[in-house]
């Protein structure tokens, strides 16, 4: 898929969330930190340390950007 249409999906979601208004740009680049993020931990299969790696910050600041972003690892989704 194209990268570029991926960010406009993701620029469309905020949009509506935010009631069609435009997207600030600090709600933008952590919309686009956290899309980033996800994307490294698919390519990791899961693995937080090369997740980290890959994005070329520590484990410890990935654990941390994870929890302020909202990125939920699967395996720590509760079904019910």
């Amino acid at each position: 898929m194209d990268i570029d249409l991926q960010l406009r999906d993701l620029e469309r979601q905020a949009r509506e969330r935010s009631g069609g208004r435009p997207v600030p740009l600090r709600d933008w680049v952590a919309l686009a930190e956290a899309w980033r993020i996800a994307e490294a931990l698919r390519e990791a299969r899961g693995n937080r340390a090369a997740a980290a790696r890959s994005l070329g910050i520590g484990r410890r600041t990935l654990y941390t950007k994870m929890e302020r972003l909202g990125v939920t690892p699967v395996w720590m989704v509760r079904r019910s």
